[in-house]
């Protein structure tokens, strides 16, 4: 197990150069004890405190069998977790572990950060929650969903999410929110008095969606029974199990036993089948759904660094020869 916590090191190294404000690299695992000089940390609670986190630092939450504690955040960071659904989908991790928690709350000091690849799971409502401005969260998996309070510039693309994206109560205002490429699986969808700025390439299976958007463009209603209220002064080439869109402006209605392939990983059932109704109906000509637009969806949350998705390691070596170590790695771009 040690040559893969090596493999795994050297890849947080050279894997995460091209992400934003990667000043330095730390991992956060609790199954080790910490120690900073191997820039180990056993929970995420410290890296506020500690002065040698800087902010822009590169957090690698790694997968484990146990829940990470709740952490509040109040300094930039990228944290990054192994993605989901790791045993359904081809090519994902060779440890196929998630990186849970139930909460993270983005407070004053963070702004900038971004969270990614990370599973949020442990009651109906764990997600995460969004008290300052300029935040992105993407590729996650969530059994709740995000709360913002009054706040700015959040980007919400490529999630999985089993809860919806609004104001922490009724009167909240929010403003300047991106939200793409997710797939909002059941349940209710209500923006409140929150409005998205944009609202493209998302797919919806819930039975009440109530949306403010100044665009919303190119998404999947799947419930022929949902009821459906979008505000938006550019309502264009979105798709709708039961007409809830009408026909106008590029909007369509579909049959929507023709529009995904419907099998395969819990994800990727929501690809779109070979002869969708949904491919290039989109604004301009994309697709429309979780995976077209200018950022599709990608399978389980990977983060787009380096991964090791195969790895083979002998059971015994020596000084001489050392030990066999074969790999298999992708970009995952």
């Amino acid at each position: 197990m040690k040559y893969f916590w090596h493999l795994i090191a050297l890849f947080l190294v050279f894997g995460t150069s091209h992400l934003p404000c990667s000043a330095g690299i730390w991992r956060i695992n609790n199954q080790l004890e910490t120690d900073k000089s191997q820039r180990v940390f056993s929970q995420l609670a410290p890296l506020n405190d500690d002065a040698d986190v800087l902010p822009g630092d590169t957090i690698h939450l790694e997968g484990s069998p146990v829940r990470y504690s709740n952490f509040t955040c109040t300094k930039r960071l990228v944290i990054i977790g192994p993605g989901y659904f790791l045993t359904e989908n081809p090519e994902t991790q060779a440890r196929a572990e998630e990186a849970v928690i139930s909460t993270i709350r983005f407070n004053t000091g963070s702004e900038g950060s971004m969270v990614m690849g990370v599973v949020f799971d442990y009651t109906s409502s764990s997600g995460i929650f969004v008290a300052t401005n300029n935040i992105t969260i993407q590729r996650c998996y969530m059994r709740g969903g995000v709360t913002i309070t009054d706040q700015t510039g959040i980007r919400i693309f490529q999630n999985y999410m089993l809860g919806d994206v609004g104001g922490y109560t009724s009167s909240t205002v929010f403003s300047d929110v991106v939200v793409r490429n997710n797939l909002f699986i059941g349940g209710s969808f209500n923006t409140r008095r929150g409005s998205f700025s944009i609202c493209e390439n998302n797919v919806f299976t819930g039975n009440n969606i109530t949306i403010s958007a100044a665009s919303f463009r190119n998404n999947i209603i799947t419930n022929v029974n949902a009821a459906v209220t979008i505000t938006s002064g550019n309502l264009q080439n979105n798709l709708a199990a039961n007409g809830q869109f009408g026909t106008e402006n590029g909007n369509r209605n579909v049959d929507i036993s023709n529009v995904f392939v419907e099998e395969g990983s819990s994800d990727g059932q929501y690809q779109l089948a070979q002869n969708s109704p949904a491919k290039g109906a989109g604004y301009e000509g994309v697709d429309a759904g979780a995976f077209g637009g200018e950022g599709g969806y990608r399978l389980s949350g990977l983060a787009p660094i380096p991964l090791i998705y195969d790895l083979r390691v002998d059971d015994a070596g020596n000084v001489e020869s050392g030990v066999g170590i074969q790999i298999k790695v992708k970009s995952n771009q």
